[in-house]
């Protein structure tokens, strides 16, 4: 055999591993695998994506594979809720501008800057000013662009349409209708490099159409929220249609979504469902997709398809999310830039003045204190408060039922708040401030009372506790400290003064309500509840319009002082040793109905607005003349209440997880959400309200030591590497050794 011979055969043979690994590639990349396992860096197949737009291989091949080697790094936050100042566990706006700005200072990198809602609304120093304070801060930040949340609403209409004017960027909600046409812009082009061709951004927005029952319904009145995923396609097919009109092809979509993941949100609703749909959108075939979601306050990271990119970073500024796209990836490596991590930056020295005058001239306005020392902690953590009787509900509810009493035209018998808009905690043996209490009540609801008969009363009870149950990572059900089934958090969980409402969340939604009774003003006595009787509800002008799906409240009603006045009168006089217990279970008590008698006194002879240390209060002391001991917890008769000042950065609640559809009572299984840990589902084909096969053993305990303790957090280091280098390595080491043979061949025969 010759030299001649010889050397193509060495050359094939070289370059073989090459090629072999190339097709493999594109072949893994083809085939059906683990959303958090895909990756495409191979050439897509040819798509039809309409009649009139087809994408041809070598342009697929053109858009994922520049020429240029530039990263493309995406940051976003969510559900910040006015979290400006920072403190432990909370970024802060001024080292918030710092991490924005290191980004932005990187020579090999285009960095865009997005938020998906509820920025505006939260804390009390925030909604000092509405809002409007923050937004300048953001203009100061250099946003980009920012989704419409629901709570954007909160401050009313005429608010958000006023963050229009004073946001130097776009704020999109491609979903939300008055008058048959959008509110808000639907979609913005985002070119951060002129000179670039092709390295544009689609910005998309949508909003969760659960805002017409998460903020007061007299913000959203003649608003319109349609179905996120059917406009956000709709919105796809107007931009592309456009773009080929004008000769161009953007290559990266970026979905604001405020949707969230919540179990309580039908499923055709969530953020992970649109990611879903639009990784089977042949539109976006060979295309970078990145959804943005909020809304649920939950820790998420994952890919649909080949090339959608779902994430979420929490709330409250726990977290900075950034995804980095190497410039050959379809999907983009998510990372949390921690609060621990930025704790380290230097702040950014013109937001931190503009923080620290907003918050001197809050301070100002807040310190004053209304009482000098509290006695106890007045427990409002989100997964307490949201589930089922706490203190602190008690004595919001009983300030109502006492404004109630005098305030209107009739006396009050019955009063209820929502759990979801109680959004802080009352540290025990420090001060309660004016600022306190806004914290608490941070809405500015006003009382309304209004007339109601016994069977709307049963109804409101059978919605507040309609809510599915909480399940852990192995589907048992989780219990509560009365050995039953725990509810799922929910925002529309009723707070009640004047009625204890028996229950058993063994049995189906819509049967677990046992027994009602109403306090008799007169003699003392709670007295069954009677269908037929008119009786006087005071609540707050939230739920008597029909929030939080309470729709079968409403009507007349007359309209008394804000919440928050209510309440601090109540605090000044109250003797607030009462409430000692964080979760009494005598108001709305979880029983077993296999072995409940309904007690025909008990409570005799007691105020609801002055509760006493009872057996009343006391669940583990039933009332002398009771027949039963259902109210009895097993031996942890209580849960150990968190100590003061350690949760404080995470008790304030997104009322994303605050209710199902209007109207409605989830009795059906949600979709298991792809890849949060913590997110809740029951065995599929099982009724939620039946008897759970299995029972977990281990009692619940509200308290919050981490928030993202049983998160999945998914890091660069975690998530697969989606570009290959090695082919290419082979590729040119055969072609170097092909070369060489070949020069030395013909030097030879020379």
């Amino acid at each position: 055999m010759n030299k001649r011979f010889l050397l193509p055969v060495l050359s094939t043979a070289l370059l073989a591993p090459a090629f072999l690994a190339g097709q493999v590639y594109a072949e893994e990349n083809t085939s059906t695998s683990e959303a958090t396992e895909v990756v495409s860096n191979a050439e897509a197949p040819v798509v039809a994506a309409t009649p009139e737009v087809v994408t041809s291989p070598a342009t697929v091949a053109e858009e994922v594979a520049p020429q240029k080697e530039e990263d493309t790094v995406i940051l976003h936050t969510n559900d910040v809720h006015g979290r400006i100042v920072e403190e432990k566990g909370v970024i802060g706006d001024a080292k918030l501008a710092t991490v924005i700005e290191k980004e932005r200072e990187k020579d090999n990198q285009t960095t865009l800057v997005v938020d998906a809602g509820d920025a505006f609304q939260g804390l009390p120093i925030s909604n000092s000013t509405k809002g409007e304070a923050r937004a300048k801060i953001l203009n100061d930040m250099g946003y980009d662009a920012m989704a419409v949340g629901n709570h954007e609403f909160d401050f009313g209409l005429d608010e958000v349409k006023k963050y229009k004017e004073i946001l130097n960027f776009p704020l999109l909600s491609s979903n939300t209708y008055v008058n048959g046409a959008r509110l808000f812009e639907a979609a913005t082009i985002v070119d951060k490099n002129k000179a670039v061709e092709g390295d544009e951004f689609v910005v998309i927005g949508v909003t969760t159409p659960e805002t017409a029952t998460k903020t007061h319904p007299k913000n959203v009145k003649g608003v319109t929220f349609t179905e996120p995923i059917a406009e956000v396609n709709k919105v796809i097919e107007e931009i592309q249609a456009k773009a080929l009109a004008e000769g161009k092809d953007y290559k990266h979509y970026v979905v604001l979504a405020h949707l969230g993941v919540d179990t309580t949100t039908p499923v055709e609703w969530r953020g992970s469902t649109l990611a879903e749909a639009l990784s089977k959108n042949p539109l976006l075939k060979g295309k970078r997709v990145t959804v943005i979601d909020g809304h649920s306050h939950t820790v998420e990271s994952t890919t649909y398809g080949d090339n959608v990119t779902y994430n979420q970073t929490g709330s409250y500024l726990h977290n900075v999310g950034k995804i980095t796209y190497k410039s050959r990836q379809l999907l983009g490596n998510p990372s949390l830039i921690a609060a621990a991590d930025a704790k380290k930056l230097e702040a950014n020295p013109k937001i931190e003045k503009l923080v620290k005058d907003i918050k001197q001239k809050y301070d100002a306005e807040n310190a004053i204190e209304v009482v000098s020392n509290s006695p106890v902690e007045l427990n409002g953590d989100r997964e307490n408060v949201r589930v089922r009787e706490t203190n602190l509900g008690n004595v919001v509810a009983d300030s109502l039922y006492q404004y109630g009493q005098t305030g209107f035209s009739h006396p009050t018998d019955i009063a209820v708040t929502n759990g979801g808009g109680l959004r802080e905690t009352i540290a025990k043996d420090k001060p309660i401030t004016k600022g306190n209490v806004i914290a608490v009540l941070p809405f500015g609801n006003t009382i309304s009372q209004i007339q109601v008969t016994g069977q709307q009363v049963f109804d409101m009870f059978e919605k507040s506790l309609g809510s599915i149950l909480q399940v852990d990572k192995a589907g048992k059900t989780v219990l509560d400290e009365n050995g039953q089934p725990l509810l799922e958090p929910s925002g529309g969980f009723l707070q009640i003064s004047g009625a204890k409402v028996y229950y058993d969340t063994n049995l189906a939604a819509d049967k677990r309500v046992l027994a009602i009774q109403v306090k008799n003003r007169a003699t003392g006595l709670y007295e069954k509840l009677d269908l037929e009787k008119v009786y006087y509800l005071a609540t707050n002008d939230f739920l008597a319009a029909g929030g939080d799906g309470y729709t079968m409240l409403g009507g007349a009603r007359e309209e008394g002082p804000s919440m928050d006045a209510a309440f601090e009168d109540y605090l000044k006089t109250a003797d607030l040793t009462q409430y000692e217990k964080v979760n009494p279970n005598s108001r709305t008590i979880s029983v077993d109905s296999k072995t409940f008698k309904l007690p025909e006194d008990q409570g005799k002879g007691q105020d609801p607005a002055k509760p006493e240390k009872d057996s009343a209060t006391d669940p583990a002391k039933p009332g002398k003349d009771s027949t039963t001991d259902q109210a009895k917890p097993e031996k942890d008769p209580a849960i150990t209440p968190t100590q003061p000042g350690k949760n404080q950065g995470t008790t304030p609640a997104n009322s994303g997880n605050d209710a199902t559809k209007p109207g409605k009572v989830q009795k059906t299984t949600p979709a298991k959400s792809e890849q949060d840990s913590t997110t809740k589902t029951t065995p599929s084909g099982k009724n939620q309200g039946t008897t759970p096969a299995q029972t977990s053993t281990v009692k619940v305990d509200y308290k919050v030591a981490d928030q993202f303790a049983n998160k999945t957090v998914v890091s660069e280091k975690l998530l697969p590497n989606t570009g290959s280098e090695q082919s290419i390595f082979m590729m040119l080491l055969g072609m170097i050794l092909g070369a060489t043979a070949l020069w030395t061949s013909r030097k030879q025969e020379k």
